[in-house]
């Protein structure tokens, strides 16, 4: 294809976990790299597999365009010879220089190039720039020195313009560009010679790499679904491995291994739990859901008798072991391990879990809260969530049901860990909730209480994700989950519960976590409804106490957000200010206006309005009628007048108009 450029940057095996985030990052990188050089092209995609990551651009324009850009100086105030010194620096004049937000700006010309003279430059940025998760260094043996930082180990970059290649040294890495790649590790050998886009894509799929990962992915789902189906078998889904798998394999080899029967007795999340983190295998069900003795795997390599009597016997090994953990772990009971809690540390600040467990009881209620707190933690204990901790709280549940406890008290112990983050599901009990509720909390006004908070995207112990599962439990959640008592009653109970237990919090924790919690709720609730700042603020502001009703909250923000499209809205707004303007500071009462009685007649229309408000579902035409009363009102009376008794009246029917604006739609 003409006016195509095709880069590989080709390495050491790039991190599965890494790799599909890597695709979107190269193209987003890469993009902005051309714009930012006047760069002018059709499309750009990228790809990935193990070993590389590709860059096709097509319809890229020989040279680039001149460029016109706006170059930040020194502040206004600095001094004579910073300023003249970036004057000087840039080949300007004094004139050439304009004023912008408390700067001094230059417009800078930039003459379009030669897109091969510059593809060094670009190559190099991209470098520098590709967000890796992890990155490393490694030792330049020409230059004697450290390579740039990249994900592993750089082998070569091909980079092929019109089906020529463009050899460039990139310094930084200590490599010249080439025209050739490699395929797969073991099923090809020797350099492979590339033109193009095509040419590169086929030579590879015959070299066995298939480059596309999302087309990769694809085929795994498919290639295991039909040879299950063959079985009468059904795949169990999960994402995670799919990405991790092919992630893992340049070619995908697919095979069906055999479970041992003796292990079928397991429960079935230990079964699959243990296949997917040990083997990266896949749980393959009947029909009916039932796990099947059976599992699916992808290899690098063609399979053959030796390897698949390999991974049965790898994974009898990893399912022994999984059966001893659970025999061990049924020999105690629940309660015995939770009793060894008292050997854990929570924090070393904060006491140990049992400390934690004993906070937690402080705010439960019912004696089915107080069981499920006691046992919630106890499987933190077991061998079997030793060994794989992504299976806490539901071993939990496992024991329990077998030790005979309350099913509420089962699913609980399972469920307090949930919501996991903003997309979790929510627990489906009232008493999970509740023991999620108390477990989050108790870690919010624990840390926030000794001075540990989230700085900038570091946050150690999940804080932020704490409160925002906290306001996802009070907004989200069917039922109420704070059983008609305040937040600040839950957390003061707390606070008092860390005291008796010689733990002292700062004397301002209460507002500290109710601020921080109530700061969550605006990113939440701007995420949630694409709400702006002004409206958040608005509704917030309206509830006069930190210690709010978050699930109206969201309803109010709902509301406003739709009343701000309609054109009465800002007649409403105006009234609300003329109001607002009116009383100033003077506190006012929200009780009822209908006994008041006025002699003007627009006092009296105004009265009927706002009265027809009193105690009605929300009619936003009622409060567009009280809001055009209030204005003429505005016109045609004087409010503030001499008279006590009338100015007592008419700031008391102007502050239940402002009362019922900010309690049904928010403060304007």
């Amino acid at each position: 294809m003409q006016q195509e450029l095709l880069l590989e940057f080709f390495s050491e095996e790039i991190p599965a976990r890494f790799q599909k985030k890597a695709v979107s990052d190269a193209k987003f990188v890469f993009e902005k790299i051309l714009n930012d050089y006047g760069a002018e092209f059709s499309a750009l995609e990228s790809y990935i597999s193990p070993r590389r990551i590709t860059i096709r651009v097509l319809h890229l324009h020989p040279s680039t365009k001149d460029l016109c850009t706006k170059k930040r100086g020194p502040k206004i105030s600095s001094s004579e010879d910073a300023i003249n010194g970036f004057i000087k620096s840039n080949g300007k004049r004094k004139e050439d220089l304009f004023e912008e937000n408390g700067y001094y700006y230059i417009n800078t010309e930039v003459m379009g190039a030669d897109i091969k003279e510059i593809m060094s430059d670009m190559i190099e940025d991209f470098i520098v720039n590709m967000p890796w998760p992890k990155s490393m260094r490694w030792y330049l043996e020409d230059q004697k020195t450290l390579s740039a930082f990249w994900v592993r180990p750089m082998r070569s970059i091909l980079c092929v313009y019109n089906g020529r290649v463009i050899e460039t040294h990139i310094k930084s890495l200590g490599i010249t560009t080439c025209d050739y790649t490699f395929g797969h590790r073991f099923l090809s050998s020797g350099k492979i010679e590339i033109s193009n886009f095509d040419d590169y894509h086929n030579k590879l799929e015959k070299s066995y790499v298939m480059l596309d990962f999302f087309k990769k992915r694809e085929y795994i789902d498919q290639e295991i679904t039909q040879k299950a189906a063959s079985m009468g078998l059904c795949l169990t889904i999960d994402e995670d491995l799919l990405n991790e798998v092919a992630g893992l394999v340049e070619y995908p080899f697919i095979h069906i291994g055999t479970i041992d029967e003796k292990f079928m007795s397991l429960p079935s999340i230990v079964l699959s739990t243990s296949m997917k983190v040990h083997q990266k295998y896949f749980t393959l069900t009947y029909p009916n859901s039932v796990i099947a003795p059976f599992f699916g795997t992808v290899t690098n390599v063609p399979g053959t008798e030796i390897m698949h009597i390999g991974l049965d016997r790898v994974l009898r090994a990893r399912l022994a072991d999984a059966m001893f953990f659970y025999k061990e772990d049924t020999n105690v009971t629940l309660e015995a391990f939770a009793q060894r809690l008292s050997n854990v540390v929570f924090h070393e600040k904060l006491g140990l879990m049992s400390h934690k467990i004993d906070r937690m009881m402080s705010i439960a209620k019912t004696k089915e809260e107080r069981r499920a707190v006691a046992l919630c933690k106890a499987d933190l204990l077991t061998q079997m969530v030793g060994e794989f901790p992504e299976l806490q709280g539901i071993m939990g549940e496992i024991y329990a049901k077998g030790q005979d406890e309350e099913l509420d008290v089962c699913m609980a112990i399972r469920e307090h860990y949930k919501p996991l983050g903003a997309g979790g599901t929510l627990p489906g009990s009232k008493i999970g909730a509740r023991v999620a509720f108390f477990d989050k909390l108790d870690t919010l006004v624990g840390f926030l209480g000794i001075g540990i908070y989230p700085t900038g995207s570091k946050d150690p112990f999940a804080l932020r994700r704490a409160a925002l599962c906290i306001i996802r439990l009070f907004c989200d959640f069917d039922e109420d989950i704070l059983e008609n008592e305040k937040l600040s009653w839950y957390i003061e109970t707390l606070i008092t519960s860390y005291s008796d237990q010689g733990i002292a919090l700062e004397h301002d924790t209460l507002v500290e976590v109710e601020t921080f919690i109530t700061d969550r709720f605006k990113v939440y609730i701007s995420g949630k409804l694409e709400v702006d700042h002004e409206i958040i603020k608005s509704v917030v502001s309206s509830f006069k106490s930190l210690d709010f009703d978050y699930k109206a909250a969201v309803l109010k923000a709902k509301r406003l957000l739709e009343l701000t499209k309609l054109d009465e809205f800002q007649v409403v707004k105006e009234a609300y200010k003329r109001a607002a303007g009116v009383l100033g500071d003077l506190e006012f009462s929200t009780g009822s206006v209908r006994d008041l009685t006025f002699k003007d007649e627009s006092m009296i229309a105004l009265k009927d309005s706002v009265s027809d408000l009193e105690g009605n579902i929300f009619n936003f035409d009622l409060f567009t009628k009280a809001a055009r009363s209030l204005l003429s009102a505005c016109d045609n009376v004087l409010i503030n007048t001499n008279d006590a008794e009338e100015k007592s009246k008419n700031l008391r029917l102007f502050g239940k108009f402002i009362g019922l604006i900010e309690k049904n739609i928010g403060i304007l």
